[in-house]
């Protein structure tokens, strides 16, 4: 285990930026103060991050990207040097080992089901230049590496959480059912075919899966896993062009689901948010000043957070909060030194209700790397 640490003014800093301060409301969420980061090698990035205490909060990655030579001068691909992994605890960041795992890799989900309980996913290259999963689960010390189910390919989504561990490829979905001593992974369902743009798995019979008919069409469809059947549901997508697409969903219950979305054929871009309501689905009303919405997640005491791009104060995270049956903007501070930043992942942190998020940030034109940021 190696711990980095930040001088001692950074870190006071960070305990402020980590949710180590009183709870607060929804209505002052959005005051976002960048977190600093630990050393990491030129050519890196944090992908994602997610929480499960004020004291584990994690980001995940890759740092020291490499281009191979291609067959042509000037050609090449690029891969990550070494996987990212570290834990925000009593204001230290916080590396343990991944075992199996060599150099050449990228951890590109992690989810934190408790402090001490957290799986990642993440893409392993070899020397020649194929792909295949990592899988790993920690439980206090290091990362054991998990096998994945028959099937599995670097394409392969993981969803983690309190009511169980899926694994789908892209043909089939699993459920973990082994623990430290035996590695097991029993069946739920086979996929019908759909071009998929984002899905959702809250229990072996609550699966949710959005996209379109074929590859080139424009018609939605939602498929729904009861666990018994896959049922097909059409989408109130009226006046969304060939350039509209979900970017995350999330459900609440077998009747309460939500999608977040960005439709480009609109100039400027439009936020799309869909609702299931146990019988169909259908546009919700968005605030303006978001030209587009990446993530859309859980809060607490039943409350929703959609995050996604502000078109008026670009610096700014765009963020959204749902609570009494209405979404409503939040205003959040400015990224400093920054004239932009695109927001790709939230989490909320339990008890607090405090909000992590990361993104892309130019000064510009220029490309400055993923900045995390922090309204605890």
């Amino acid at each position: 285990m190696k711990i980095w640490r930040v001088p001692l003014a950074a870190a006071a800093a960070v305990v402020l930026a980590a949710g180590l301060t009183a709870p607060a409301s929804a209505a002052t969420r959005g005051d976002f103060k960048p977190v600093p980061l630990p050393f990491f090698w030129p050519e890196n990035s944090i992908i994602d991050v997610d929480a499960a205490s004020p004291n584990s909060v994690w980001i995940a990655g890759y740092q020291g990207a490499i281009t191979l030579p291609g067959p042509i001068p000037g050609t090449g691909t690029q891969i990550p040097g070494n996987p990212v992994v570290r834990r925000w605890q009593n204001g230290d960041w916080v590396e343990y080992d991944l075992l199996n795992l060599p150099n050449h890799a990228a951890i590109q989900d992690v989810d934190a089901v408790s402090p001490e309980d957290v799986w990642i996913k993440g893409v392993r290259y070899g020397d020649d230049k194929s792909t295949s999963p990592y899988l790993a689960h920690f439980a206090g010390s290091a990362f054991n590496e998990v096998p994945p189910p028959p099937g599995a390919g670097s394409a392969g989504t993981l969803e983690a959480g309190p009511s169980g561990v899926w694994y789908s490829t892209p043909t089939d979905v699993y459920r973990w059912t082994g623990d430290i001593w035996t590695s097991k992974w029993t069946h739920v369902t086979t996929f019908p075919e759909i071009t998929l743009d984002t899905s959702y798995t809250r229990a072996d019979d609550d699966i949710w899966r959005l996209g379109t008919t074929s590859e080139w069409s424009t018609t939605f469809v939602a498929q729904h896993w009861d666990g018994q059947s896959w049922k097909s549901f059409p989408m109130d997508t009226d006046g969304l062009g060939v350039g509209f697409g979900f970017s995350d969903m999330v459900a609440l219950s077998p009747t309460d689901a939500w999608a977040a979305g960005t439709d480009n054929h609109t100039s400027p871009a439009t936020s799309v948010l869909m609702h299931w309501d146990g019988t169909a689905w259908s546009r919700a009303a968005v605030p303006a000043g978001l030209n587009g919405l990446t993530r859309i997640t859980k809060g607490v005491d039943g409350d929703l957070w959609a995050l996604g791009h502000t078109l008026d104060e670009p610096a700014k995270p765009g963020l959204l909060h749902y609570s009494g049956g209405t979404w409503s903007r939040v205003p959040t501070s400015a990224v400093p030194n920054r004239t932009n930043i695109y927001a790709t992942r939230l989490a909320v942190v339990p008890g607090t209700g405090a909000l992590w998020t990361l993104g892309t940030t130019t000064v510009g034109t220029v490309n400055t790397g993923v900045m995390v940021l922090s309204d605890g």
